[in-house]
């Protein structure tokens, strides 16, 4: 394994602002389809939200061994216990980046409807089943809020160190220093 940085590479810098966009932009339009009526508009936005869900899918699978390949260091002075907790809301985070778009894959899938990402189809890896589309709907509702919950904690952190420590942690994910 290479020496950890100091600061985040180029790469990792950029699918992480790149997921959170997207993440972000899912989360904002599950909640809003989640209240709209069936029709047209919906069907599209269900469309367009399946798509970016693959597109999420590629960036986490994109970002492991990005994130394994380029190893940042802990800034120095950094308690050991404040480092383990970073690391398990990072690796609940990375958790969650892979469950919900493979949820909603099989979410789909079991109900019956194909996965396109922008008219381009995915193989079908699950059948039709009333009772796995109930587990996967569950899944992936669960595991929205869980993102959003755990996504609030980083950003928490992150602002917290920026503007009360005044340290370094959020500047070194950012493309300026």
């Amino acid at each position: 394994m290479k020496h950890a940085a100091d600061e985040f590479s180029l790469a990792t810098k950029l699918v992480h602002w790149g997921s959170a966009l997207v993440i972000f932009a899912l989360l904002a339009v599950g909640l809003i389809m989640e209240d709209m009526p069936q029709g047209q508009e919906k069907l599209q936005l269900i469309g367009l939200h399946k798509s970016f869900g693959v597109v999420a899918l590629i960036l986490i699978l994109i970002r492991i061994p990005v994130r394994i390949s380029n190893p940042v260091a802990p800034l120095a002075g950094t308690p050991r216990a404040d480092v383990v907790k970073a690391k398990a809301v990072q690796g609940i985070l990375y958790l969650l980046m892979l469950i919900m778009p493979v949820s909603g894959i099989l979410m789909s899938q079991s109900a019956g409807y194909p996965v396109a990402l922008f008219g381009l189809e995915l193989p079908q890896i699950m059948g039709k089943s009333e009772g796995a589309h109930e587990f996967f709907e569950a899944v992936h509702g669960l595991g929205a809020w869980a993102m959003i919950l755990v996504l609030l904690a980083h950003i928490g952190a992150a602002l917290l160190h920026h503007f009360r420590m005044k340290d370094d942690t959020l500047r070194r994910m950012t493309f300026r220093r």
